[in-house]
């Protein structure tokens, strides 16, 4: 199984560098052998401080914004919005990096025999080359164990060097010994229309400490080490967040925690610290392994597999090693020390004002960013997540009450590390009050691939607010059902006839699909937890406005599944976001079970697809996971190669163009979904199917480690695109209900058969394996 990434020639290209990462701490490779250099960044240092969102009197003008949007006056209904919901600061600032690392090395001599490579399953990165007849071999990791940056490099003949780091904006670097560099600030931002005042924020420090068998001298800044043959780094990071409250810690001071991190870590072995991270980063990373029978290219650099990729060679090992690269992502940006969730570029930021400001979209990439946690073995990277949402849904309180007079809680299509959750940039896109419900998807999944009462217990207080919310916030529309106003089908644009008989476009309206789908799947998924937690009465409550919403529609035009409240033709028919099929995927409210809606489904693809669609890299991920459900594997196998393709940098980071994560996230999900499925049936008696859209190209293979709702892990051997054989273990007391995909060899426990079902009670540690006939 090949689970590296490498290159065989530099380029100073922060878009090739690899990264490593611990969940608090993350740093980016460049592999440069004149002066290497290293980027860091930390989950918590972002622009600005926790400030309350000034909201203008929304609650006010609600009643009369509902005539407008009910009468299809939805322009004259977004400037009344506008003056009245956008917050004020109306943008959240952005997260920023820590700074680089640089190691100048004295001897300039051209290098021969270069090698970059990003080791997957050990969390570390190696560099190798040589300079006339010298050999370096450097490696760099994140340790969890000490939550400090490691660097060592080696020689087989004495070499010197300066050490530096530099924060170009607000820190300032200063030697604090022979051997110590200290780089410390404070952020500082500007006053800008949409960020509102400037000022001061978060405290920084960064410290680091050069340990070699040469000579170590320090500059004012700089540090210079002299006839080397082994010289270790070590940086640790702080600030002075609070992730307890979400809000800036004057009290506290990060140049402490910095040097308590920084002497505890230099005073272990080398090899003490090195061993101690392998194994805890293989004991995560091999909880899944995945292979497929094909010509091995592992000989080639993975930028140069690329390449032939998009010249149109064919490469399954290449998808395998994108695939366990997600893995390895999430498992590095929302690790063991992550305080906070993974953000639109996981951890890793370039600068001080990247794209989007790298913050947190939650009208679908945060949620992608999570997708492949449950599924993939990896259910221990949500809990930063859950604390994420427990915080917001009590900032979110006082919004609800101030923009809509509702109970409960809300958030919008953005936020940051203070935990903002008004309405943000445009009320056209920002203005997505279904977002707080969406994110309770991402939460309900824990549960339901744990089963975990306790957990469920913890959660119920988040569902039941956000429920709240939406009981308070639907009202009825003209067509007597209950509906969302106002609304937005995420970023997308309708074409309309306004009351004046002219064509116009817009965002805003009421009752876009999407907010149903994810309403019931929400008010379903709670409405099961009241079961189970003595809520009778709440669940009867929300299955009555069940009842009341309206039921997806198929476009008269064109067969699709209708986007808004109206069949209106959209402005942009290849749009990036596909939220109407919500209900195929993430959800599970379209599935084969109703074959009208299924095949909308299938049309509504298509139509996207030929005007352009999934031209994002994230957009494209999602459509792989749509056609996956659709137990089509050749579309599903056909669009992950165009991922690859059209939108994936040369260290496999997704393009959305600019870098974004969330695409690799979502195409990892993909590659589960296409393996094993687990949505079919109730969330009491859930079905899974095994290859339910396995590439036709991938004909024999085996996978182990995969996660199905109920708690149940599954590995799976296949030969000739059919399962041969299958073992199930419960992880709890559960049943197994596998749909059968051929006739039964054997099977280890006692068991029924309903319909095309197998069903197997099994006990916690219980293991079945079950063997198929399998046509030669």
């Amino acid at each position: 199984m090949n689970t590296r990434l490498w290159h065989d020639c530099y380029e100073k290209d922060w878009m090739r560098a690899f990264p490593l990462g611990n969940g608090r701490i993350g740093a980016m490779v460049y592999g440069d052998p004149h002066c290497e250099t290293v980027e860091f960044n930390e989950e918590s240092l972002w622009g600005g401080y926790q400030n309350k969102e000034k909201n203008p009197a929304a609650t006010a003008v609600l009643p009369r914004l509902r005539e407008l949007l009910f009468s299809e006056r939805y322009v004259e209904a977004a400037a009344l919005c506008t003056d009245n919901f956008l917050a004020q600061p109306r943008a959240v600032r952005t997260y920023e990096s820590f700074g680089e690392m640089t190691v100048s090395f004295a001897d300039e001599a051209p290098y021969t025999d270069y090698r970059k490579e990003l080791l997957l399953d050990e969390a570390v990165v190696r560099v190798s080359y040589r300079k006339g007849d010298a050999q370096y071999t450097g490696e760099a990791f994140v340790s969890t164990a000490y939550d400090a940056f490691v660097y060592r490099i080696q020689c087989d003949t004495p070499f010197s060097c300066t050490v530096g780091y530099c924060r170009e904006k607000d820190g300032v670097t200063t030697a604090l010994s022979a051997d110590r560099l200290r780089c410390a600030g404070q952020v500082t931002f500007p006053t800008t229309e949409w960020h509102g005042e400037g000022g001061v924020g978060l405290h920084f420090c960064a410290d680091l400490k050069a340990v070699c068998d040469g000579t170590v001298t320090a500059a004012a800044d700089t540090l210079t080490v002299t006839n080397a043959t082994v010289l270790t780094i070590y940086v640790s990071l702080r600030t002075n967040y609070d992730v307890t409250t979400y809000n800036i810690d004057e009290s506290t001071d990060p140049a402490i925690g910095a040097a308590e991190r920084l002497s505890s870590v230099s005073a272990a072995a080398y090899d003490t610290v090195r061993t101690a991270h392998g194994a805890e980063s293989q004991a995560l990373f091999r909880r899944v392994a995945l292979m497929v029978e094909a010509p091995c290219r592992d000989d080639l650099p993975t930028d140069e597999r690329l390449r032939r990729v998009q010249a149109g060679e064919s490469d399954i090992g290449l998808y395998l090693l994108y695939f366990h690269f997600g893995r390895y992502l999430l498992q590095s940006c929302s690790g063991k020390r992550a305080t906070l969730p993974a953000n639109l570029q996981g951890m890793w930021c370039n600068g001080f004002a990247p794209p989007w400001g790298s913050d947190y979209h939650t009208n679908i990439n945060l949620q992608m960013n999570y997708w492949p946690a449950e599924v993939a073995n990896m259910s221990d990277t949500v809990r930063p997540l859950i604390h994420f949402m427990k915080m917001l849904s009590r900032f979110g309180e006082e919004t609800a009450r101030e923009l809509y007079g509702a109970d409960g809680w809300v958030i919008h299509h953005t936020t940051n590390a203070f935990g903002r959750t008004g309405v943000h940039d445009l009320v056209q896109c920002g203005l997505f009050p279904m977002a707080g419900p969406w994110m309770c998807l991402n939460l309900w999944e824990h549960y339901e691939y744990t089963a975990d009462r306790a957990y469920l217990k913890e959660l119920f207080p988040i569902l039941k607010g956000a429920c709240l919310f939406v009981l308070d916030f639907l009202t009825e529309g003209p067509d007597g059902y209950l509906v969302t106003a106002p609304s937005n089908s995420p970023e997308n644009t309708f074409i309309y006839t306004d009351n004046n008989g002219e064509r116009k476009s817009e965002m805003f309206t009421y009752g876009a699909t999407i907010d149903f789908e994810i309403i019931r799947s929400l008010f379903e998924n709670t409405a099961y937890a009241c079961g189970l937690l003595s809520e009778e009465a709440f669940a009867a409550r929300l299955r009555e406005v069940l009842r009341r919403l309206p039921p997806l529609r198929v476009s008269e035009r064109y067969g699709t599944i209708c986007e808004w409240i109206r069949d209106y033709e959209e402005a942009e028919p290849g749009h990036r976001h596909i939220s109407h099929l919500f209900g195929l995927y993430p959800a599970d409210q379209i599935n084969e079970t109703d074959p009208v809606l299924y095949e909308a489904a299938r049309r509504t693809i298509d139509r996207r697809l030929s005007h352009g669609g999934g031209a994002t890299g994230w957009s494209r991920a999602w459509i792989i996971n749509f056609f996956a459900r659709l137990r089509d594997g050749a579309a599903a196998s056909h669009h992950l190669e165009q991922l690859m393709i059209l939108s994936t940098a040369e260290n496999l980071f997704d393009m959305h163009p600019p870098f974004q994560i969330d695409g690799n996230f979502g195409g990892t999900a993909g590659i589960c979904e296409m393996l094993l499925q687990s949505h079919l049936g109730t969330t009491d008696a859930r079905v899974i199917t095994l290859l339910p859209a396995l590439p036709p190209a991938w004909h024999n293979g085996k996978v182990s480690g995969l996660c199905a709702r109920g708690g149940l892990l599954v590995d799976l051997v296949w030969k000739n695109n059919a399962p041969v054989k299958a073992t199930v273990t419960a992880s709890c007391d559960s049943t197994l209900r596998l749909k059968l995909p051929c006739a039964l060899k054997a099977v280890t426990a006692p068991y029924t058969v309903e319909g095309e079902v197998l069903v197997s009670p099994m006990h916690k540690g219980e293991q079945i394996t079950i063997a198929f006939e399998v046509e030669e």
